[in-house]
């Protein structure tokens, strides 16, 4: 994996730490938190802060965790005072060029039980000094021994009244997982979402991003066959005829379902087809070893129809090669199974990660390439294929080979610029996530800082993400970064067409 620091010019770094104090305002609307609060100070010597509605003779004062109140009567005068979320806004914005004041300004919100602004504070100072030794300490302590996620009950619930009864919840450090499948497959995709979690949050703060920490765990449903998962699909209008997973952003949950659960018809069909065979050959190595005649000649045919007849000794040499190729054919099925569970998991939890923390933009179209892109590459992290992220995703690299050789590739100004090309289905599909992942394993690789300053760019985008980004824009802001799309495609096909040879 590349690590980098790099140093980025002051108009860019004053623009990220405006978005960063803007995030912070949108934040804490966002929670019914005010942005000037008032002090109710109370006739018995008392003082309330928050935020206060008047109805008649009646205040009511609404806090960070609750509210309470009060009678007019009771109250000796209100004073207007600016909330600590403000303080730390203003602050933040003043501190934009300076890494040593936002370290101190977090430690300002530390001691006011700011914690989102904390960690905000600390991301300023590293998009300032990326070798902030202090920053980074501090940040990484925060989220070792500070930021475990509490309990939701409520949220709990939520999800179990949403799945019905037969479903229960497991709880990771970072999800909660309602399920109806195995205890043993909840775990399982428990145990690969968090080492998801883990090499995002180390991918993308070894480039200088520093995801702020989750407020609640990421929610994650998982159906025990493909029928329900298939029928859950249905009830809410989502065609999911190939797909073995997928993330909602309306409800901000991904959605998987066991392929090798007995209860998946696809799986068990292949399987018993299997079984039955082995029963045969079971039955036919039973009759061979009873009958002692040697005499007796038995017939096999290969997969050309041709016969052979053999003794006893040859009878049984062939069966147990047979055996042997078909406990071969159910460990392929068993794994190809299984590693279907594993990469939709990476995909689509990927796809979660991005967007709850900010990578891409919840107030903007997002190129479907990037999206699809970045999650095709965390792809790797299945087992057996790579610990890592950005290891070679054979699966999408063989088909880009394939498109490659054959003249079918999508050209760059329409991988970058048609989104519906990834829902076309079939071919045209395959080959647009192959490009994705080619594009963004290039870039990774060759041109890693302005791709991870196009990646800032696209988050800090504030349009309204119904609006549409059109073929103009998008080649624009995709050029601003990259320079010439014709000598950027001519250079990205020989960096791949060298990988395949």
């Amino acid at each position: 994996m590349l690590r980098t620091n790099y140093i980025m010019n002051n108009t860019n770094i004053h623009r990220k730490i405006a978005f960063l104090a803007f995030s912070v305002t949108l934040i804490s609307n966002y929670a019914l938190l005010p942005v000037h609060g008032d002090v109710v100070h109370l006739k018995n010597g008392g003082r309330l802060e928050g935020r206060i509605t008047q109805q008649g003779e009646m205040i009511t004062i609404e806090y960070r965790g609750g509210s309470i109140v009060v009678h007019s009567q009771s109250v000796l005068r209100i004073e207007k005072k600016a909330l600590a979320e403000q303080i730390f806004a203003d602050r933040l914005h003043k501190a934009a060029n300076d890494a040593d004041a936002c370290v101190e300004l977090a430690e300002w919100a530390f001691k006011k039980d700011l914690n989102r602004e904390y960690v905000q504070a600390l991301r300023s100072a590293l998009l300032i000094d990326p070798d902030h030794a202090k920053a980074r300490h501090l940040l990484r302590t925060y989220k070792i021994y500070h930021a475990n996620l509490p309990d939701n009950e409520k949220a709990r619930q939520k999800l179990l009244d949403d799945h019905g009864n037969d479903f229960r919840i497991f709880c990771t450090d970072h999800y909660r997982i309602c399920y109806d499948t195995t205890q043993a497959f909840a775990e399982f995709t428990g145990e690969r979402l968090e080492k998801l979690y883990e090499e995002f949050m180390i991918f993308f703060e070894d480039r200088n991003f520093e995801p702020a920490p989750l407020t609640d765990r990421l929610e994650v449903v998982l159906f025990d066959s493909a029928q329900e998962f298939r029928g859950f699909s249905r009830e809410i209008s989502l065609k999911t005829t190939y797909s073995t997973g997928f993330y909602i952003s309306k409800t901000n949950r991904s959605y998987f379902y066991d392929s090798i659960s007995e209860n998946n018809s696809e799986y068990r069909q292949i399987k018993d087809k299997l079984l039955q065979e082995q029963k045969k050959l079971s039955d036919f190595r039973r009759q061979v070893q009873e009958n002692n005649d040697p005499r007796v000649r038995y017939v096999f045919k290969d997969s050309n129809g041709r016969e052979s007849k053999l003794d006893k000794r040859q009878a049984l040499e062939r069966l147990d090669r047979q055996e042997n190729e078909l406990q071969n054919e159910y460990a392929k099925l068993h794994n190809f199974y299984r590693d279907q569970n594993i990469t939709v998991t990476m995909h689509e939890g990927t796809h979660q990660l991005a967007y709850n923390y900010g990578i891409h933009s919840r107030y903007f179209q997002n190129p479907t390439w990037i999206v699809e892109g970045l999650a095709v590459f965390f792809e790797s992290l299945g087992e057996q294929r790579g610990e890592r992220p950005g290891q070679l995703n054979q699966n999408r690299f063989q088909y880009f080979g394939k498109a490659y050789a054959s003249g079918r590739l999508i050209p760059l100004k329409e991988l970058l610029t048609r989104d519906n090309l990834f829902h076309l289905g079939g071919d045209s599909a395959l080959t647009a996530y192959a490009e994705a992942w080619a594009l963004f394993y290039y870039l990774a690789n060759r041109r890693h800082e302005k791709l991870f300053d196009y990646i800032f760019y696209l988050s800090l985008r504030m349009t309204h993400k119904n609006l549409p980004y059109d073929y103009e824009h998008r080649i624009k802001d995709f050029e601003k970064y990259f320079g010439s799309l014709t000598d950027l495609e001519r250079d990205w096909l020989a960096y791949m067409s060298n990988s395949i040879r």
